[in-house]
């Protein structure tokens, strides 16, 4: 009788004992690999990059950088992990195609998201060459196998399992990156009164299909408006911080998620001293709460980010200096340790 067949699908202690194990040698011998993430402290506070069947909440308020961190990620994904072959599927629901492109011309060629919208002066035929170039190499890559498909309908949680299955099938049987942004428009079912219904019931399709199939899905979501009470705008406080009842649907996501991340972005919300240390906050600091991470292994609670919006890019830095009263600050670091990780000093 196979497992399939066993009442309730049960296995045995050692059957279960004995997946692992081949797990561990397929990982050991370089089978298995994480799927790595263009952000070092986020890799290094996970196992080496997220782990291939995961579901993963990514949470903020509006215009804190969430679609960019995504986007970003995805952009990035062929070269950090190019010895390993997926496909990407992308449920857009918030953003037009045209807008969602332009940020991907955006970061891809490097030019100013005013420039190429000639929001100022027409773009000239040099900087349009270079956009059509894109275009172009981005058909190369889909000649060549690598598919990144876009659904911008608004469908059910069923519907997302489905489509997820049938272009695994369609595109070979390869891994799938999935992401959904984000959870507040995917559409209700008919028998699903609430929204909070629906999310529920979309988190435990999630976790069936990423049982299912060789999938890391990236779930987009927004923060509760109580994140912004003027008590938790107070500078220098815990309340600055996101936690976990801050996510809308906070209870489904947060315990079906493998991993919960809660971007903030308090220069938004004229917080000049982030947090009970006090962080300096600039216009393009990015604070990565790392609420939940099931097969973590670091202890570190907070990733420091800097937006770079206008190139559609999410970078690393330094934890910032602090701010000690209200006329200065102590820098907790030199200039240039301050200066953004890689290329940036």
């Amino acid at each position: 009788m196979s497992i399939e067949e066993r009442e309730y699908g049960f296995k045995y202690h050692w059957e279960v004992v004995q997946k692992a194990i081949r797990n561990i040698d397929d990982r050991r011998h370089g089978r298995i690999k994480s799927f790595v993430t263009p952000w070092h402290g986020l890799n290094e506070a996970t196992i080496g990059g997220f782990e291939w069947g995961s579901l993963i909440t990514i949470g903020a308020r509006p215009g804190a950088g969430k679609t960019m961190m995504i986007s970003n990620l995805l952009r990035e994904s062929k070269t950090l992990n190019i010895t390993q072959d997926f496909n990407i599927i992308e449920f857009q629901f918030e953003m037009g195609n045209e807008q969602y492109g332009t940020r991907e011309i955006v970061a891809e060629t490097g030019l100013d998201y005013n420039v190429v919208l000639s929001s100022k002066a027409a773009l000239d035929d040099y900087k349009f060459t270079l956009i059509q170039q894109y275009g172009e190499d981005c058909k190369h890559l889909h000649k060549q196998g690598v598919y990144r498909v876009q659904i911008n309908k608004a469908i059910t949680g069923k519907e997302i399992r489905a489509a997820v299955h049938y272009f695994y099938n369609k595109f070979g049987g390869k891994p799938l990156i999935v992401t959904i942004d984000h959870s507040w428009l995917i559409k209700k079912a008919p028998d699903e009164k609430e929204k909070l219904n629906t999310l529920y019931n979309t988190v435990d399709t999630l976790i069936e299909l990423k049982n299912e199939l060789p999938v890391i899905i990236l779930m987009v979501t927004q923060l509760n408006r109580t994140i912004e009470d003027s008590l938790r705008r107070a500078p220098g406080i815990v309340g600055n911080y996101p936690n976990t009842g801050d996510i809308f649907g906070g209870d489904a996501l947060t315990q079906g998620s493998d991993m919960v991340l809660a971007m903030s972005r308090p220069y938004k919300f004229d917080i000049t001293a982030y947090g009970p240390k006090s962080y300096i906050v600039s216009p393009d600091s990015i604070f990565l709460h790392l609420l939940k991470i099931r097969n973590g292994t670091s202890d570190t609670p907070i990733l420091f980010m800097k937006g770079l919006f206008e190139k559609q890019k999410l970078i690393e830095t330094v934890e910032p200096g602090i701010v000690v009263n209200t006329s200065g600050y102590q820098p907790r670091a030199t200039r240039r340790q301050q200066a953004p990780i890689g290329n940036e000093l």
